[in-house]
């Protein structure tokens, strides 16, 4: 017989509150794995497990992305294009700068980085704000515009 503690693994407790467009994108990316060559698995993995991890930021995750697909997107086209319209919706940014109050915007997925996905919305920020001095002045904070998390079942 079997004792129920109330306390579940991380890798269930997260798997069992993963919002549905984050399984979804996990089903994708366990999809693309079987269609990689070995010696790009590690790649598929590290965005799988970072799509199961629901304690993984949205900055790790959307990092991760970029780099699988700058791999293996020439191969893969399709699957990338199906896993980018799950998770645009998923992902935005916040610009902040000085006491000005912070912008969500979406994300711009043709950015092939973290860091060019950064300097282009601050470029654009300073760009469409007269009271800025530089660019650099102007925060960029990736942030989850759909919960990673399950909304729990009502009663």
């Amino acid at each position: 017989m079997q004792v129920h503690t109330g306390v579940s693994s991380p890798a269930t407790d997260s798997r069992r509150h993963l919002a549905r467009w984050r399984a979804d994108a996990a089903r994708l990316a366990a999809q693309l794995l079987c269609e990689v060559s070995p010696s790009a698995a590690d790649e598929v993995l590290d965005l799988r497990m970072m799509l199961l991890d629901s304690q993984a930021s949205a900055q790790s995750v959307l990092s991760v992305f970029f780099a699988a697909r700058n791999r293996l997107e020439s191969e893969h086209y399709l699957l990338f294009f199906r896993l980018r319209r799950v998770l645009e919706p998923s992902f935005g940014l916040e610009t902040t700068a000085q006491d000005f109050p912070a912008r969500q915007e979406s994300v711009n997925f043709h950015c092939r980085d973290l860091r060019h996905l950064t300097r282009r919305a601050q470029q654009e920020a300073f760009e469409s704000d007269l009271r800025l001095n530089s660019p650099e002045e102007v925060s960029v904070r990736i942030v989850w515009r759909l919960s990673p998390y399950a909304e729990p079942a009502s009663i």
